[in-house]
């Protein structure tokens, strides 16, 4: 958890920028105050921060946070802004930022170095790690354990890379790594036994995990590969854009709307319980020390 912790150091450097209060103007702002539109991007299957629920509806923790921070920007621009929904999978959502499809994709990406070359991202508002599932049935206790095992990981996720980084090193002597398209595939492929374990964050292990339909047949194997930081994707270049995201998530931390979106998706009560740890407030407050309590003046 202290390594998580520290990532807020860095957090930090990144809302220095924000506490100035400078006018507001790029071409992703321009663009929503001249269509009066916001085109965001939803995950299909990160349950809980972002999925399609039974009526087809996008729900979870940063679809809320989504709809709250439109009501901001509507306040911003002094005039109602809409929220156009896209589905994107771990694919496609880079891509779809970087080419102007959607303008920000609010899901449960993990912010990295290698993403960072080609897309902005928010500060981090969540942390996680890559662990896996497996049958409860399976004798799978532990990474020793998946020795001559097939395991899995979603294409186009920081998971897969360090799954196929700790396979190469010989940290896990699987026999073969499936990839899948997105999550609910690859919990699909280990329910059919055609992968002995699946990997990706424990936040949507535990997501997959209590919306199926038998959950007690599930255990995740806490014993984790790499650590998962959570950003918002936007495209380089508007960077008043990337402000006035960063300055609403530390808004929604300050005046305790982000810890009430947390507990009705993620709380004792929420469909996927994560209890939030005192270190990880710990970790929230880091970020928002330096904020104003002034949003920037249009």
């Amino acid at each position: 958890m202290l390594r998580k912790i520290l990532v807020g150091g860095l957090c930090v450097a990144m809302v220095i920028g924000l506490v100035g209060g400078s006018v507001l103007a790029d071409p992703t702002m321009d663009r929503i105050e001249k269509t009066g539109k916001i085109r965001i991007g939803f995950r299909e299957g990160s349950i809980p921060f972002a999925y399609i629920d039974e009526k087809g509806q996008h729900v979870g923790f940063s679809v809320d946070m989504a709809k709250l921070f439109v009501e901001k920007l509507s306040e911003y621009f002094d005039k109602k802004i809409e929220l156009i929904p896209y589905t994107v999978t771990p694919k496609t959502r880079i891509p779809l930022v970087v080419n102007g499809t959607i303008d920000i994709e609010m899901g449960s990406s993990t912010h990295t170095d290698l993403r960072e070359e080609v897309a902005d991202f928010s500060i981090p508002f969540f942390m996680s790690e890559t662990t896996f599932m497996v049958a409860k049935d399976s004798g799978i206790n532990s990474l020793a354990d998946l020795t001559g095992k097939i395991v899995g990981s979603a294409r186009g996720t920081t998971n897969l890379r360090a799954l196929q980084k700790v396979v190469e090193e010989g940290k896990i002597k699987a026999s073969r790594v499936v990839i899948v398209d997105t999550h609910p595939k690859g919990f699909l492929a280990l329910k059919q036994g055609k992968i002995d374990a699946y990997f990706t964050d424990t936040s949507l292990l535990m997501g997959l995990k209590m919306k199926a339909p038998n959950p007690e047949n599930w255990k995740i194997v806490p014993e984790p590969i790499a650590y998962e930081p959570y950003g918002y994707i936007m495209r380089e270049g508007n960077s008043d854009f990337r402000d006035f995201v960063n300055h609403f998530i530390i808004w929604t931390i300050k005046t305790g709307k982000f810890y009430e979106i947390y507990d009705k998706w993620m709380g004792p009560n929420g469909p996927v319980p994560i209890p939030m740890s005192r270190d990880y407030k710990a970790f929230l407050k880091m970020i928002c020390w330096p904020l104003r309590d002034t949003w920037p003046k249009k």
